[in-house]
């Protein structure tokens, strides 16, 4: 694709304009986007483009094409309106029909070809009701009316739903991505080059480890103004799980010691599992209200305790976090059962 301009919609800071140059050797001709702020680091990050601060819907992009060909025109609309994150809260129906602003600009120019990038949830776009919220019963009609007008266009189409991890990127991120195109030309998704743990013959996902500076703290979690909420912080209390103190790569690593001096420390103490089992003893650590409890022994369950009138939820084969943001106290004791045995132990905060 060495003749045409390259076109990226919707373009923040440029992260698909410096795929589309690793792929293809070349930089994005014209990148859009309505912040100023994300043009900024794009000017920065692609100085050779030509950034358009601009309504989407708005922009005459004939104006700056001046009748060349296009080859290729990149658009990733707003997911946040379509995301399974929003959450139970009502839709803004303005950023759910920008897909629409694409197709008004490939009418225009027809380009070869158009690739588009979303949240895989973007398959079930449909109407809202009067307070925003979606129609599940029509859910997809609106995605379907969508790609029904690009081949009225003459476009024809395909989609999947991959996972970054496994194309090498260290994240596990699922997007859709379509490609629509009239060139004649066959389109083939590119083969998984990696796999989690490394099966049939392909690379193991990279972990995120090994791409931070594990001596920059950034701003902590914890001490805010305003408490993350609770299901954020089971999010980061698993992943402390799943990446670092139940991996094996990461244990052997200097993240542990990295961890106990961002969360302030915290001493591990002994305690002893009681009740209808054999006697089992722990290892318990605080930092900061997210806590570790391992039994020597190997015993994976859950349990709930209460220490200093806190709820805590233990996974006691890992990491896991109060159940709510607040703190331990210094020695604070903490009881609770699970599947009748009686758990207590003495917990210490650290300074």
């Amino acid at each position: 694709m060495t003749d045409g301009l390259i076109i990226d919609l919707f373009a923040g800071g440029g992260g698909a304009s410096t795929g589309i140059e690793m792929a293809l050797g070349r930089h994005v001709d014209i990148a859009v986007d309505h912040d100023p702020e994300a043009i900024r680091i794009h000017k920065t990050n692609h100085p050779g483009t030509l950034h358009l601060t601009e309504d989407v819907f708005r922009v005459n992009l004939q104006e700056y094409v001046k009748g060349r060909h296009v080859a290729l025109m990149w658009a990733s609309p707003d997911c946040t309106q379509f995301s399974r994150a929003k959450g139970g809260k009502p839709r803004e129906k303005g950023q759910r029909v920008l897909p629409w602003a694409v197709h008004m600009h490939v009418a225009a120019l027809k380009p070869d070809v158009v690739i588009m990038e979303n949240v895989e949830e973007i398959q079930k776009w449909g109407p809202l009701d009067g307070n925003g919220y979606p129609v599940w019963e029509r859910a997809g009609e609106d995605y379907k009316k969508f790609i029904c007008a690009m081949s009225a266009l003459g476009y024809v189409s395909d989609s999947r739903e991959l996972v970054a991890a496994d194309y090498g990127a260290p994240t596990t991120r699922k997007r859709w991505y379509a490609v629509f195109w009239r060139d004649g030309r066959a389109v083939t998704f590119p083969e998984r080059t990696h796999s989690r743990g490394g099966i049939n013959g392909l690379k193991p996902w990279e972990p995120i480890c090994k791409y931070l500076d594990l001596q920059d703290f950034g701003k902590s979690i914890f001490g805010r103004k305003k408490p993350l909420a609770e299901n954020t912080m089971k999010r980061i209390a698993r992943g402390l799980g799943k990446f670092v103190s139940d991996n094996p790569e990461t244990l052997n690593s200097d993240i542990p010691a990295v961890l106990q001096e961002m969360f302030g420390g915290g001493q591990p103490v002994q305690g002893t599992s009681r009740g209808n089992t054999p006697e089992m003893h722990m290892d318990v650590t605080v930092y900061h209200g997210v806590l570790r409890m391992r039994h020597r022994a190997g015993y994976k369950g859950t349990t709930a305790y209460n220490s200093d009138e806190r709820t805590v939820c233990v996974n006691h084969s890992g990491w896991e976090q109060t159940c709510n943001t607040g703190f331990f106290s210094a020695d604070a004791e903490a009881a609770g059962t699970d599947a009748g045995t009686g758990v207590s132990g003495r917990l210490y905060h650290g300074p």
